[in-house]
């Protein structure tokens, strides 16, 4: 084999996304002769096997100077054997020998002679037989009666058979490559024993020349044939033997090596990815035609089925139940129905089949088999698929789902869906109890599903669909029934049974009727020959038993451990193995090893594998028992059926076998044992340490190229074998694990693995890191940045994963070679604490009984869900109008500032208040719109609103310390709340509603305007001494307030004037003078919205109507700058005076450069909604200026060019920001205090660009420097999921009583 060679390694690195497996058969064994003679059938059967699934050379032949081993065919047809014998005829002593090793056996359809096993007779029989068949052979091709091929049968080697094989044409040019080695020159001394190796010797030690006629016959053939994939090498030897050391045979090593790599490169077909649609409508199609092939009777049923069809076409009605016992053969059953339906229905009737069984070990989940129903139902009806946001979201994909049926009906098209064993769905969702599927089908659609009688499945649908006349029950076969299979499908395989054979067969079957035992009856049936005792039929009284001696019969042959070792992995694999990944764990149990190595040592001690042949040899004889199924464009292996895999688990997976068997599936996808040595423990041989050549397992083979079949299976292994720190700190704890399934396998995936986790694991950590995932689950474009978002205040006390996942994050974030914001502290909704899941649904109202929450929605739904597991249960149609849900709850009270909702105490406790106001326990944040409507059950409140799209619900018994600590709550009217390091510090009482704040960071002031004209200042050292700025005779409201950069100043804007005043001190305590200046706007304006002042005492405002001008209180002059459409929110000067930038309700904002006055850039941008910018702050440096926007993102802009670096969506529209070193400090509209870090690299590819993970596109128009005139860059629009935007809520903003400070 290839395996292990540098080449090897080459070829792997340059064949991207394709799996490589190495097959060489005769690795490992000494001698291919097998007692069952069927080694020669096995290598051409894997050559075959090779190439079905292969995309490149499936095989490749490496012909030297040697012939190779001659068999004995194992079987031959019975006129060519017996004209052989009668050719023999003087030779009685031969015909005796070969009639004594060759029997008929008339079970083959034609009857062919078939050769014994060695154990049945004497071991010294090939020569002779081998040479009375030439024999005969050679006689008869003399006397015409066979042709020079037929003859050539007993002389052919292995190695031709395979070779001819290997190189079969189909279309085109074969699938293999070809490599011939010569020796041109022989040296006397170069006897026969020397050359051993490399060419064929007779058993006197002699050269055998009729194999070296042979096969310089092979060559020039090949010569002829195969001129465009051969490469020929000639070599001399030395010393008989081909030395690595010598300079010529190091370039023949290294020449065969880049011939091998360059064209299988050049060979491997380069496929696009299939739609996963078709890829699946493609697999269910194919299981569907290969399970109704052997069908027969059941004629009575299907007429009813049919009819029942097409009765209830052009009418409403309920789907059809087929159920019945375990192995009754319900699955074949509507295969056939399936097949039969456009000649009883329509012939252009759209089929969908699903047969949910196939996917055994694992368990589908509801939402990915509708997800593939609608998709396929679109596809095939002309219709519009479903969006991801719809796709992804179970409430929504159901509707959508139902909605479907009702559009192909009204389209008049013919649609029949059939869902096979309901009963395996996962309870994800609460699957299995059926809310999803409708109770009424639509005219011209029919559906059909299937369970097992006794199923919680069936005792739903019971209860779901009123008909008794909807339910048909699949009882046992009969007779006549049994004997039309059992003909038809020995048919099918060219075989027979004698007549005492079959009438065993059809006794054991009538014991149960049930399909599946005579399926395995026939398994072994087709095995047996004509001259098989009935002493050694293996038949049981039911299909347990029948497993059981399938089992026994082939530990006997294989031996107990490996065939339990085998069967019992491929049991255990979540998705079934790959065949590479079963020949690699096998080569890892030391209890196989020890077994297969028992009487022998391995050819090299220093690499112990399992020898390939012993595992073909072991699929050829469980024969149909052994499935391939395509997932994602490979063949995984699995057991045939549910039942098959209980019986393994029964046998092969006692509680120690089983946790070994997960340990060993665990270390080799970590890879444990990957270019490593590991210990075994051999007979003949102590202590031994060997390489056992499995592959490495990365997380990422290549950039962009995810290894999925680890991201499969290590979670589910590490966690069922026990190795639950391997698994906090491989899974649990790897950002890049996170982030790689999520992004390749879906969110929803690894919830269900850390749900899994939960279940067995007590780990805070692990249900904290799950919890993130629910809340980030609608954008993945920002990963690691919303990860550490999420956890970082939770680091301290939970450092073992959560401080782990967050240095991870960091540390990916300080090394990411593109722009991008480092978050530095906790400023998104959090884990753990009230907030306890986000119940996606339409808008509508919502209630609450004992243990359900129930949804009203807009369009007359009615949606349940479980409080006790957070599953949607129900979903209830048939309203006409909107549904309007209230609930009245005493103990519950809502703010109006959109953010929170708060429990006071009970009733009785509000009474005992003296002046009954109730006592404030806890306030409830995250909420991102106004909440219209609350209910109390149990520890659970549960809140909705009108304008969202979710229902939230929260608990009241959540640990505190998992709540958010930078984040603003809201406070009572008429105080001011500071906080310190984003904690409350204290509350200061205002007299009137706050209209404005301003903060003087270096002298500590804060400065707050109120509604009556009054301006208040705090120092933040003496919060309780507050000063006064008075307001104007006309009290009029104050606007805005704008600080200088040296904060010598102050510009205060009334509705009437905007005043300017000196901050200075008096006694070392702070005091205001003034005004200095007044000036009053144009009363063509409309009032002023936002301002800044500039050092040299230049004012720059905007106002409502979009309107900029920039007053110079030096010489009281005022000039206009360019307008904008809309009102003007944002004015934000640089820390050095040199830019501001004005921003507005619309897409425009533009950055102006004040020495001297000139406009640099407009940066036009225009996203999905809601585009105004709220806020800015320019960098330390002013190298960058940061936006926070309507939109609810943060956006970083070069100041230089203009051009957008960086867009991070913050869930919440940013309201206020100010500078903080390189990055800046923010406050959202959900009261989170967000601060981050800008880090841009010096060098960015030309490649990066914003802009892909948002659907939106901007446009910067600057001025050239040197020259008059404009330049202008524009992006494309790019790719994005609506999801995260809540098109229902419009922002909405009212005046607010309270004020923060940071």
């Amino acid at each position: 084999a290839v395996r292990g060679k540098p080449c090897w390694t080459k070829l792997i690195d340059g064949c991207g996304c394709c799996l490589l497996q190495v097959v060489d058969l005769r690795w490992g064994i000494r001698n291919i002769t097998s007692g069952d003679h069927e080694a020669s059938q096995l290598f051409v059967d894997e050559i075959e096997a090779c190439r079905r699934i292969s995309v490149g050379p499936a095989f490749t032949a490496l012909l030297g100077n040697r012939y190779g081993h001659r068999a004995l065919p194992r079987l031959v047809p019975e006129k060519q054997f017996e004209l052989l014998l009668s050719k023999l005829q003087k030779n009685p002593k031969g015909l005796k020998l070969l009639n004594q090793w060759f029997l008929k056996d008339n079970n083959a359809d034609p009857p062919m002679y078939v050769l014994q096993p060695i154990t049945a007779h004497f071991p010294h029989y090939k020569t002779q037989l081998l040479q009375l068949l030439r024999t005969a052979a050679t006689k008869a091709e003399a006397d015409g009666d066979i042709t020079a091929e037929q003859k050539q049968l007993f002389y052919r080697s292995v190695t031709e058979i395979e070779i001819d094989q290997g190189l079969r044409k189909e279309d085109g040019e074969p699938s293999a490559l070809l490599f011939v080695r010569e020796l041109p020159r022989q040296r006397v001394r170069d006897g026969p024993k020397r050359l051993a190796k490399f060419m064929d010797i007779t058993a006197d030690g002699l050269l055998d020349a009729e194999a070296q006629e042979l096969l310089t016959g092979l060559k020039s053939r090949l010569y002829a044939t195969s001129q465009k994939i051969l490469n020929l090498h000639c070599v001399e030897l030395s010393k008989g033997s081909i030395d690595p050391k010598r300079k010529e045979h190091a370039q023949y090593l290294e020449s065969l090596c880049e011939q091998f790599v360059s064209q299988m490169k050049a060979r491997i077909k380069r496929e696009d990815a299939s739609c996963w649609v078709l890829e699946e409508v493609c697999l269910h199609a194919a299981l569907s035609a290969e399970r109704c092939a052997g069908m027969r009777g059941r004629e009575g049923l299907l007429g009813k089925l049919c009819l029942a069809m097409w009765e209830s076409t052009n009418a409403q009605h309920s789907p059809l139940v087929v159920h019945g016992a375990s192995g009754m053969g319900k699955t074949a059953l509507l295969c056939k129905l399936a097949q039969e339906l456009r000649n009883v229905l329509d012939p252009r009737a759209v089929v969908v089949i699903r047969l949910l069984s196939a996917c055994h070990p694992l368990s589908p989940d509801v939402d990915h088999v509708l997800r593939s129903v609608c998709f396929q139902i679109c596809l095939a009806c002309g219709l519009t698929p479903p969006p991801p946001l719809i796709a992804n979201t179970h409430v929504e994909l159901v509707k959508f789902f139902q909605n479907l049926l009702v559009k192909v009906s009204q389209q008049g098209s013919t649609l029949l869906i059939i869902l096979d064993s309901l009963d395996q769905l996962s309870d994800e969702h609460h699957a299995r109890r059926l809310h999803w599927l409708p109770a009424d089908v639509p005219p011209n659609v029919h559906m059909v599903v299937s369970t097992d009688t006794g199923s919680q499945e069936f005792a739903s649908l019971r209860l779901k669909l009123e008909s008794s006349g909807s339910f048909f029950e699949v009882e046992s076969l009969s007779a006549d029934e049994g004997k039309q299979i059992l003909d038809s499908s020995l048919r099918a395989s060219q075989r027979t049974l004698t007549p005492e054979q079959s009438n065993a067969v059809l006794r054991s079957f009538q014991q149960t009727g049930s399909p599946l035992h005579l399926k395995l009856i026939l398994a072994a049936a087709k095995r047996w020959t004509s001259f098989t005792p009935l002493t050694e039929l293996c038949l049981g009284t039911d299909p347990q038993e029948m497993m059981s001696l399938l089992f026994l019969s082939l530990e006997e042959k294989h031996g107990k451990k490996l065939v339990g070792a085998a069967l019992g992995y491929i049991a255990l694999a979540r998705e079934g193995l790959l065949e590479a990944e079963l020949r690699d764990v096998l080569s890892l149990d030391d209890d196989v090893i020890g077994e297969v190595y028992r009487y022998s040592l391995p050819p090299n001690p220093s690499l112990i594998r399992l020898p390939p042949l012993l595992w073909a040899r072991l699929r050829w004889d469980l024969g149909e028992n052994l499935t391939e199924s395509w997932v994602d464009g490979v063949a995984m292996l699995r057991l045939q059926n549910r039942q098959l895999s209980v019986a393994v688990s029964a046998r092969y997976l006692a509680v120690e076998q089983r946790a070994r068997r997960l340990a060993v599936l665990a270390e080799y996808f970590l890879g444990r044992w990957s270019n490593r040595l590991k210990p075994v423990a051999l007979p003949a041989l102590s202590l031994l340490l060997s390489d056992r050549k499995v592959p490495p397992q990365p997380l990422w083979f290549a950039p962009g190229l995810a290894n999925v079949r680890k991201l499969q299976e290590l979670p589910y292994h590490l966690l069922h074998a026990g190795q639950w720190e391997e698994l906090r700190q491989e899974v649990i704890g790897s950002a890049e694990w996170l982030f790689c399934k999520s992004r390749v396998c879906g969110v929803a995936s690894v919830i269900r693995d850390l749900d899994q986790c939960s279940q067995y694991m007590d780990c805070t950590e692990t249900r904290l890191v799950r919890d993130v995932l629910l809340l980030i689950k609608p954008n993945m474009c920002l990963f690691y940045t919303e990860l550490l978002g999420r956890l970082l205040s939770l680091a301290p006390p939970f450092p073992a994963v959560i401080g782990r996942l967050c240095s991870q994050c960091e540390e990916w974030l300080l090394t990411c070679p593109e722009p991008v914001l480092v978050p530095k502290c906790s400023f998104l909704q959090p884990p753990g604490g009230a907030l306890q899941h986000t119940l996606s649904a339409p808008q509508g109202g919502q209630s609450h009984a004992a243990e359900l929450l129930v949804a009203g929605l807009d369009d007359g739904v009615v949606i349940t869900w479980s409080l006790a597991d957070l599953q949607l249960t129900h979903t209830l149609l048939g309203h006409t109008g909107g549904s309007v849900c209230l609930s009245v709850c005493v103990c519950v009270c809502l703010y109006s500032d959109n953010k929170c909702c708060c429990c006071y105490e009970m009733l009785q406790k509000i009474k005992k208040n003296k002046n009954g106001s109730g006592v404030l326990l806890d306030s409830l944040s995250g909420t991102d719109a106004p909440v219209s409507s609350l209910a109390l059950s149990g520890g659970f409140i549960v809140s909705a609103s009108t304008v969202a799209s979710c229902v939230r619900l929260w608990s009241l018994k959540y640990d505190t310390r998992h709540k958010p600590k930078a984040h603003i709550p809201a406070v009572s009217r008429g105080k001011i709340k500071l906080l310190c390091a984003g904690s409350p510090s204290d509350r200061l009482a205002v007299p009137a509603e706050v209209c404005c704040l301003e903060l003087a960071q270096h002298k500590r002031l804060l400065l707050c305007g109120l509604k009556t004209g009054t301006v208040l200042i705090y120092p933040l050292a003496m919060p309780q001494e507050t000063l006064c700025i008075p307001p104007p005779e006309s009290l009029p409201k104050v606007l805005c307030l704008a600080v200088g950069p040296q904060e010598r100043r102050l510009a205060v804007a009334y509705e009437d004037a905007v005043c300017l005043f000196e901050i200075t001190s008096r006694d070392s305590f702070p005091a205001v003078e003034g005004p200095l200046q007044k000036f009053t706007p144009s009363l063509l304006h409309a009032q002023v919205s936002s301002m800044a002042l500039m050092a040299d005492r230049r004012l720059v405002y905007g106002t409502g109507c979009g309107n900029v001008e920039l007053h110079d209180f030096r010489s009281s002059s005022s000039s206009s700058l360019e307008p904008h459409c809309s009102k003007v929110t944002c004015v934000t000067a640089g820390n050095w005076g040199n830019h501001v930038l004005v921003g507005s309700e619309d897409a425009v904002q533009r950055l102006w450069a004040l020495n001297p006055l000139a406009l640099d850039h407009t940066m036009e941008y225009k996203g999905f909604v809601f585009e105004g910018v709220l806020s800015a702050a320019f960098s330390e440096s002013d190298q960058f200026v940061f936006t926070g926007s309507q939109d609810r993102t943060v956006k970083v802009w070069d100041v230089a060019s203009g051009n957008l670096l960086y867009v991070q969506y913050v869930y919440a529209p940013v309201m206020k920001m100010v500078t903080y070193r390189n990055g800046f400090v923010a406050l959202s509209q959900q009261g989170f205090v967000i601060k981050e870090v800008f880090r841009c690299p010096e060098h960015v590819s030309l490649d990066y660009n914003p802009l892909r993970n948002v659907r939106a596109q901007y446009r910067v128009t600057s001025r050239e420097k040197d020259q008059p005139g404009t330049e202008t860059s524009m992006s494309n629009l790019q790719d994005y999921n609506p999801a995260q935007f809540n098109l229902g809520f419009m922002l909405k903003t009212k005046p607010s009583t309270s004020c923060h400070i940071l």
